[in-house]
């Protein structure tokens, strides 16, 4: 039986994405979560990052200003210490029922994970979905799994979140 997979959240960084949510509501937003894995099925979100000042926020898609991120997470990663990095990103689907991922958002997963520099071999996507009346969060953990003479599957699991 495998453990349950767990995402620890604080309330304040929570309220923040759910802020930035409303704020751009009826168009989606984003941003990148930092912290750090405790073992490999719990994962504690330090801090979040915004989408950066000159992002492009519309119904169906939200594309982040990635220099002013990168720029970012490098301090961010500098001023922890070096202990908390980069562990995926947050985004909204404003007006829609379940926090399934799209397309999209599987094709980014599997592009992170395929990017070096990112450091991330199971990159968190957490999806804030529904209205600024009542927002649900889904947070999914991807993973490429290899298998013989065949394209890697991007695996991806549902994580509990607790919120602290």
């Amino acid at each position: 039986m495998r453990p349950i997979a767990m995402t620890w959240l604080p309330r304040r960084l929570y309220a923040t994405c759910i802020d930035e949510a409303c704020r751009r509501y009826p168009l989606e937003t984003g941003g990148v979560f930092m912290g750090y894995w405790h073992d490999p099925q719990v994962v504690v979100i330090t801090q979040t990052i915004g989408p950066g000042p000159n992002a492009l926020h519309g119904e169906l898609y939200f594309e982040p200003e990635q220099e002013w991120q990168l720029s970012e997470i490098a301090k961010h990663y500098e001023q922890s210490g070096r202990r908390e990095t980069y562990i995926g990103d947050w985004h909204s689907h404003p007006r829609v029922d379940a926090g399934n991922l799209s397309t999209t958002d599987r094709r980014v997963l599997r592009r992170i994970i395929n990017t070096p520099a990112a450091r991330a071999q199971m990159p968190l996507m957490a999806i804030f979905h529904g209205d600024p009346k009542d927002w649900q969060l889904a947070v999914w953990r991807a993973q490429l799994r290899y298998r013989r003479f065949l394209w890697p599957k991007l695996r991806v699991d549902n994580l509990n979140v607790r919120l602290f």
